[in-house]
């Protein structure tokens, strides 16, 4: 009924040779627009209630399926209900199956880029082991990538150590706070008015 492979096609692109999606696939990743958010509603709300009742289990035999499901879950939620509770409500299971896929060697089947994509849970929990975890993941990544694909991942092992270092701060990320209904701490408020902030 679904193919993982629209959604791997849609978020990526065709890579080039440094591995590397083009610059239209690149900069539609971490920019909010309600056109990027309401294109991904209309073509994958119905693949992202299947991925979150298990209904897709059956992709997690290929790397590339297993990476589909988790882009439905963690980076595809977020978009569809942007700014709301619901942005998180498949984070917990989106964390389960980046590590299932681990143990099963997924990751190392996949191109940096989508390796990249499939530890990013693990960059958006709120549990400090996970935190280690990603950053460890991101470390490896980068080093064993060079030229433009390096440097690429470098930014993300960048990203992977902000959220570690919020996460070691605060216990959480402040600000989800306003669309979890969690009341800000004193030094939450003060990092929410200076701090490095991220989309969600």
């Amino acid at each position: 009924m679904f193919d993982w492979k629209e959604i791997l096609d849609f978020w990526f692109g065709e890579l080039d040779e440094h591995g590397l999606p083009d610059s239209f696939h690149r900069n539609r990743w971490f920019r909010a627009t309600r056109a990027f958010d309401q294109e991904i509603r209309r073509r994958f709300l119905s693949m992202v209630l299947f991925a979150s009742e298990d209904g897709l289990s059956h992709w997690r035999s290929e790397p590339g399926g297993a990476l589909a499901e988790i882009l439905l879950l963690d980076q595809f939620t977020r978009q569809i209900y942007r700014g709301s509770a619901m942005a998180f409500d498949n984070d917990s299971q989106a964390i389960r199956l980046c590590k299932e896929a681990m143990r099963r060697g997924h990751d190392m089947a996949l191109p940096a880029v989508q390796r990249g994509f499939l530890y990013m849970p693990l960059q958006h929990s709120e549990n400090r082991d996970d935190q280690a975890l990603s950053v460890e993941c991101y470390e490896q990544l980068a080093a064993a990538t060079n030229g433009i694909a390096g440097d690429f991942m470098n930014s993300f092992l960048q990203s992977a150590k902000d959220h570690r270092e919020i996460i070691e701060t605060f216990g959480r990320f402040p600000h989800r706070n306003a669309a979890l209904k969690r009341r800000s701490t004193s030094e939450e408020r003060l990092y929410l008015e200076t701090g490095k902030r991220f989309g969600q």
